[in-house]
């Protein structure tokens, strides 16, 4: 084992620990954000803040994507999936659940109308014997994983590739293949932005790296895959972590 190796292998990550966060146990569990419309025109989004959405019969549809919302939509309302009853019913493109509670609403107080927002990032992964090693950043309080949003004319990979580099100080930096998307909302200004964040597989021979601290990043370190998921503050990345983990696993011959 070199030194190096054994370096990874002992590395702990102090900051903020995370807990396993608690998904809904329904059909809908791998989707973070759902979308759903008013079911009477007429009612005002204060009324529905309040009160959440119970139709009189057949439960309320619930969209998967923003981009399956019929045109003509409005409002548009932003539910979190993991604050649902279980659905009834399930097609390609929507979910039926019984009522959308209140506590689910997350763009209506006030309302913002959701747009949509492309990222790119990295799971900068290298094999050790029997793990995995994983760049994770130290960013606003607790551990991420380096990405940033797409620049006009950009592809997707392209902005994964450009924000790793930037955000961990490498030039060395390989995309070794996709590894399937998160989602996740936040307000910004008078819309509620809908991020969807393109992730893949790279590698890197360098072994330096330098934290972007324009972009609030007071750290970069690798850790094993276990030791970096228990650390990691989002509770959608660690879902998406036990999402792809057999496939980093396999990709990299560990």
């Amino acid at each position: 084992m070199t030194s190096v190796q054994k370096g990874l292998l002992e590395t702990t990550l102090e900051g903020p620990g995370g807990g396993h966060g608690t998904m809904a146990r329904s059909l809908c569990v791998v989707y973070m954000l759902l979308f759903a419309s008013v079911s009477a025109p007429d009612a005002p989004v204060s009324a529905v803040a309040e009160r959440g959405l119970f139709p009189s019969d057949g439960g309320v549809r619930v969209w998967k994507t923003l981009g399956a919302v019929p045109d003509g939509t409005d409002p548009v309302l932003v539910v979190d999936a993991q604050a649902l009853p279980a659905p009834s019913a399930e097609t390609a493109a929507a979910v039926r659940v019984p009522f959308v509670p209140p506590a689910a609403l997350r763009n209506v107080a006030p309302y913002r109308p959701p747009a949509p927002v492309a990222a790119g990032g990295g799971f900068v992964s290298c094999p050790l014997p029997n793990d995995v090693a994983l760049l994770v950043i130290f960013r606003r309080g607790v551990w991420d994983l380096p990405k940033g949003t797409q620049d006009p004319g950009e592809s997707i990979e392209a902005c994964a590739r450009r924000e790793v580099q930037e955000e961990v100080g490498v030039k060395s930096l390989r995309v070794v293949r996709g590894l399937g998307t998160t989602q996740h909302g936040y307000p910004d200004g008078t819309r509620y932005a809908v991020k969807t964040t393109h992730w893949y597989l790279m590698r890197t021979p360098e072994r330096a790296f330098e934290p972007d601290r324009r972009e609030g990043i007071r750290r970069v370190t690798r850790g094993r895959w276990a030791v970096a998921r228990a650390h990691m503050g989002y509770d959608t990345l660690r879902q998406h972590m036990d999402r792809v983990e057999g496939t980093v696993r396999a990709a990299l011959g560990t």
